[in-house]
């Protein structure tokens, strides 16, 4: 039977298939394999994506060390951002290639799972709280940037700035931790069916995805929207 009858006759919850219980176990495993495979792409992209946003920082930040090389106190502010900087984009390259060697070497579906429950658990939730700090300092460097006055920068009202900065953290990785969260569900989920040998979890999961996938969007428009509107403004 091909995958995709599988996955069809699953949606429709036609449980008949699934009576004999070798059927049963193989099927599930490949169909939570394919679920897996597909979680994993997501993944990938995301520490892309997000690896792309240090560069840009690294090449916004350069150019403020450059703009503002006579304001002493400023140069110090970046070039500590920078230093974060790089050290976030080789973190997060560690992790694309420790996630990836965990998936083309784990020796089975249920080891797999357990790998990726820790890489979520432990590496990936200090990176959450590092990509947060980044999507500060992309920010913040764009308003360097734009608003730069012949080397100097003024913050007039600093307690309204260190408000909105904690109101933008906060934003993005709770955005990125509900993900996150759901993403650990998804592959408890997982687990639990294959031990189970049923598709119980795996199906309530199913008809919740959705409703998490506008939280994605929202992110990457909000990062698109503050990257366009700089480059926007700075354009003469």
């Amino acid at each position: 039977m091909k995958k995709d009858e599988l996955i069809h006759m699953w949606q429709e919850g036609n449980d008949r298939l699934f009576r004999d219980e070798k059927t049963n176990r193989q099927m599930i495993t490949k169909y939570l394999s394919e679920k897996t495979l597909k979680g994993n792409r997501s993944m990938q992209f995301n520490l892309i994506f997000y690896g792309a946003i240090q560069v840009a920082n690294i090449i916004l930040l350069s150019m403020n060390l450059a703009g503002y090389q006579n304001n002493t106190a400023l140069v110090w502010v970046l070039i500590s951002q920078l230093v974060l900087t790089i050290g976030i984009l080789v973190f997060s390259m560690d992790l694309f290639y420790k996630f990836r060697e965990i998936n083309n070497y784990s020796d089975s579906l249920q080891n797999l799972i357990k790998k990726q429950l820790w890489f979520y658990r432990r590496p990936y939730e200090i990176w959450l709280v590092l990509v947060a700090l980044s999507v500060i300092i992309l920010i913040s460097n764009l308003n360097l940037y734009v608003d730069n006055d012949n080397g100097s920068y003024v913050i007039y009202n600093k307690a309204k700035f260190a408000v909105g900065t904690l109101a933008v953290f906060a934003f993005i990785y709770g955005t990125l931790k509900v993900a996150s969260l759901f993403g650990l569900r998804r592959l408890k989920a997982y687990l639990a069916d294959l031990q189970q040998g049923a598709l119980e979890r795996s199906k309530v999961m199913e008809r919740s995805r959705k409703r998490y996938l506008w939280l994605w969007v929202v992110v990457f428009l909000l990062l698109t929207a503050s990257l366009v509107f700089g480059i926007l403004k700075a354009v003469p």
